[in-house]
């Protein structure tokens, strides 16, 4: 019988063969049950091996992959036994992967953590750690982190400062658009990979895990919600705009769609921005991807805006999942002037966001004007319009409008 030692150093020792990308992610701490959750093949495995290895010189640490057989037949209490044959004294951080292959595991996990012998990270399928299980089956004892693609900040690791790092940002840029930040896919630039990641997804993540019976009018569903990234919908849009397709669903049957999409952590809802929890509800929410790479694979044409706006959202999301929780992310609009994100820490009202791909004569009155409205309207000081390339100041009255290109917007990192 292996020891349970010798498993995690196996385990680490693959770590050497690994092209590594640094991270800005930091998993959580505390007593509780550490969850990293996040999409598929976005790194969440090789992030415990990391952690593991970073502290297993100052204390007791055991990685344990639960696709190990032996490992799935333990109960609980053997497990906490064959622990403590290992390491007879002192807390152990116990690193457990793909949890989802041991049976119960919920049961399992809640009692390791309430002996208190344990501190317990957990990981495994993105079909089986979905954001919305995790709370009912580990009923408070639990604290979680979305994982997301490689950042551009992460792949790029230059600030921009000369004209040299300034020219390779943006053709790193250019490839970040069109690749995303999916570790394999980032490596290897590979269609092919995209494809894979999907497809995996769409099987695995979605059909398995929600018993979906007409695979084939979920597949209709399915690349018809991924084509509105970035726009506009309620239920009742899609289910006509589906319907226009020849998928005669049913209401109910539309949203387990998008739900099962977006508990895949594949796509995001935006609601707007109102003190109307009804109105939050019925008003139109808008759509984005965890990753552009899934855009470039579909999309064709001039997509280059709502790319942009895509980076963003995804951005502003990296922040409040890594290191500011409290932040809270909708769009504005009232009929007559739209903002892209109204960004908000509790009650406080941070900063508006416009996203266009360029700042013309032609679309000023809507990008800049609207903006400075609904910045007074609201009471906010910060302003930001994101372009692909245009940078300046535009002062308006008492407000001044900060208008960045998307590469240094990527790297201005979390605001405090």
């Amino acid at each position: 019988m292996i020891s349970l030692i010798e498993i995690t150093e196996e385990y680490l020792g693959s770590l050497r063969f690994v092209e590594e990308i640094p991270r800005e992610v930091e998993l959580p701490g505390g007593r509780d049950i550490k969850a990293i959750i996040g999409p598929r093949r976005v790194g969440k495995t090789f992030l415990l091996l990391k952690k593991a290895k970073s502290i297993k010189d100052r204390q007791n640490v055991l990685y344990l992959p639960f696709d190990e057989p032996e490992l799935r037949r333990l109960t609980a209490r053997e497990l906490a036994e064959r622990i403590r044959r290992e390491f007879p004294e002192g807390r152990v951080v116990l690193f457990l992967d793909e949890v989802q292959e041991w049976a119960e595991w919920d049961v399992k996990l809640r009692w390791l953590h309430d002996v208190g012998d344990f501190d317990v990270y957990i990981s495994g399928s993105s079909s089986t750690l979905m954001s919305s299980e995790i709370p009912s089956r580990l009923r408070g004892r639990h604290v979680s982190r979305l994982i997301l693609p490689l950042s551009f900040r992460e792949i790029a690791g230059e600030s921009g400062k000369t004209f040299r790092e300034r020219g390779r940002l943006q053709a790193v840029l250019k490839d970040y658009i069109k690749w995303g930040g999916f570790p394999e896919v980032w490596t290897s630039k590979s269609r092919e990979k995209i494809i894979s990641i999907l497809e995996t997804m769409f099987y695995r993540d979605m059909v398995e895990r929600f018993a979906f019976r007409d695979v084939k009018e979920f597949q209709e569903a399915f690349y018809h919600i991924l084509s509105l990234y970035g726009g506009y919908f309620t239920y009742r849009s899609l289910q006509r705009a589906l319907k226009g397709l020849g998928v005669d669903a049913n209401l109910k049957t539309v949203m387990n769609y998008l739900r099962a999409m977006e508990e895949s952590f594949l796509v995001f809802q935006l609601p707007i921005f109102s003190p109307s929890t009804r109105e939050r509800m019925i008003k139109p929410r808008k759509l984005y991807l965890v990753d552009t790479a899934f855009a470039s694979l579909f999309f064709k044409g001039h997509d280059g805006g709502r790319k942009l706006e895509n980076l963003v959202f995804i951005e502003l999301l990296r922040e409040k999942s890594y290191w500011n929780p409290s932040l809270e992310i909708s769009y504005y609009s009232d009929g007559k002037n739209e903002v892209d994100f109204v960004v908000r820490e509790g009650s406080h009202m941070r900063e508006l966001i416009q996203v266009t791909y360029e700042l013309n004569a032609a679309n000023y009155e809507r990008e800049i004007k609207g903006l400075i409205r609904t910045a007074k309207r609201l009471e906010v000081s910060k302003l930001t319009v994101v372009t692909v390339e245009d940078e300046e100041r535009i002062k308006e009255g008492n407000l001044t409008v900060e208008v960045l290109p998307i590469w240094k917007f990527l790297l201005r990192g979390h605001q405090s």
